[in-house]
Order: C-alpha cells, then structure tokens, then sequence
C-alpha cells in the first residue's frame, strides 16, 4: 500500500523526534497502530528515516590501527573521549595505561619511570599488589616544588611499593648550572650505581609536557626555562629532553644539564611507552613519535585524530 509522503514524515517525526508511542501516534492521526507500524517501515524503505548505528568501539579500533601502521607503533590504545575534562582525560588515559602494563610486563623486568601528573594516574590504576619479579628505576632527576603526588621521587616509590620491591632511586635535581657539574653528580657513587640501571631496563613510562601550541610543562613551569627552549622551537618535552616537531634535541647546551636518562639509552629500550591525550597536546605527541621516543602510546581518540591531521 503507498502511503502520502507528507504523511511517513508526519509520522517519523512523531516517533523518533517527538517521542510518541505507536499509540499515541495513532490516536493523534487517527489511523490504525497496525497502519503507524506500516508506515513507520515504508519511511525507512522510502530513506525518509534513515537508521545509523555508531559503532564508537569500532571507531577506536580504527584508530589504533591506523596509529600503528602510519608510526610503526608497536601498539596504540586509544580511550574514547566525549567531552571529557583534563583531569577526566588523565584519569581514563591513567587506567588504559595501566592496563596495558599490566599485560606487557614479564618477572625479572627492569623498568624506567618517568614523573608528572598523567604517571600518576598510571600507578594510581595499578593494583596494590602485582606478583612480577621486576627492578624499577628513577630515570629522570627530580623537581622538589612539584606536588608531592607527581614528584619524580614519590612516583617510582609508590609504583616499587605495587611489586613489593625497593627501587633505584638518585636525589638530585632535574636541572643543573653546567654540564661539568652534571658530570661530577653522575660520579657521585649513589646516583652511578642507578645511572647503571638505564642501560638494562626493558620499559620505560614517560609523560608528555607541551610546549605548542599550549603550554602545558611542569618542567617547563617550574624550572622557568620556558625562553630559551620556546624561541629554539620546542614543542615537547619527554623525559627531560626538550625536542623539536621533528623529535630533534632543540638546544644542546641544555640538554648537557639535565639530569636524565640520555636519548641513545632511550632509543634501546624495546617498550617506550608515551602517556597522553588533549588535542593541545598533539604537537608535542607527534614530536616524541617522530624522535622515536616512544613505540608505545596511550592516548584519546580526539588527540589520536588530531595527531596523524597534523602528520598528514
């Protein structure tokens, strides 16, 4: 039976836009709930009503896939981002990294942490007890007026404490005056014995600090560096190391003072693992891709969309 276009509309807009019952449209129209129901399926055969099922989860996976082959990743996972805040953002990024820590460690592993706020959120996902035999390691100097949760020192104890294991820590800090006194701390007999560590972990978790086109750095914020790694085109900073777009060392000079593990250590390990997410971020993201300071990362769909637009 044909039925009046006028009518399918009148009748889809009233089921799926207005929220009427078959019922309601019948006794509203004054037709059948039989005819309403026959209507209804001519609209949908006509196209009038056109039915989308959005598969979020498929969308996801699509985004990892494409994260792997277009960066040779060794693997992506991406989180699904619907207008999430920043501290929502950490948190669900936080518990997908920690997940997936969880299926990649094995016993005797020795594994390098990193600081900030989105490691934070990676040890506060862990469970209170992890039964691997593993080493952990400090890999970068610490930043004493950061809060105490997201502190270098603070961080790599708290992940220890999940294994029931002591880790390698060194007191000293993130930066330095000169590369002659970095120099002399890695000679100090404590912090050598952990600076021997870096060339036998396996893992490695790090952080992501912006520096475009948001500023988004503790580092950065509290070392009051900003000037002379901007102006030289940063754009990132991992693990202590201030990069270009291109993954590039932006300033030498710097990079000699901190008190770090050094990007040829960090170029062995076999899992370099990236933690973040925020489109402001996708800059910075790509930065660490490209300098191959990470093999792994752990982000959002919307930075995940935004980071290969830019790659492109």
């Amino acid at each position: 039976m044909a039925y009046d276009f006028k009518l399918m509309v009148k009748v889809a807009t009233l089921y799926y836009k207005d929220g009427l019952t078959q019922e309601e449209i019948s006794l509203k129209i004054k037709v059948s709930k039989y005819q309403v129901n026959r209507i209804l399926k001519r609209a949908i055969e006509s196209g009038i009503i056109q039915i989308k099922v959005i598969d979020s989860i498929s969308e996801i996976s699509d985004l990892e896939e494409k994260l792997e082959k277009t960066f040779k990743l060794k693997r992506a996972v991406v989180v699904e981002n619907l207008g999430l805040s920043e501290e929502e953002i950490k948190t669900k990024i936080g518990q997908a990294a920690a997940a997936y820590l969880l299926e990649i460690i094995k016993d005797n592993e020795i594994i390098g942490i990193g600081w900030g706020s989105s490691i934070n959120e990676v040890v506060n996902h862990l469970p209170n007890k992890i039964n691997k035999k593993v080493e952990v390691v400090q890999v970068t100097g610490g930043i004493h007026q950061l809060a105490l949760n997201i502190n270098g020192f603070d961080i790599v104890r708290r992940f220890a404490d999940k294994f029931r294991t002591e880790p390698h820590l060194f007191y000293a800090p993130a930066i330095v005056e000169s590369k002659t006194l970095r120099d002399m701390l890695l000679n100090e007999v404590s912090i050598n014995e952990t600076f021997k560590y870096f060339k036998k972990i396996n893992i490695i978790i790090a952080g992501i600090g912006s520096l475009y086109p948001k500023l988004s750095s503790s580092l950065v914020e509290v070392e009051h560096i900003a000037e002379s790694t901007v102006q030289k085109s940063a754009v990132a900073d991992i693990l202590s190391h201030f990069i270009d777009l291109n993954g590039k060392i932006v300033d030498e000079d710097l990079d000699n003072r901190m008190v770090t593990i050094t990007n040829d250590e960090i170029l062995k390990i076999p899992y370099r693992m990236g933690v973040a997410g925020g489109e402001e971020k996708a800059h910075a993201i790509l930065s660490a891709i490209r300098g191959k300071y990470i093999n792994i990362l752990i982000t959002e769909n919307k930075a995940a969309s935004k980071l290969l637009k830019i790659h492109n």
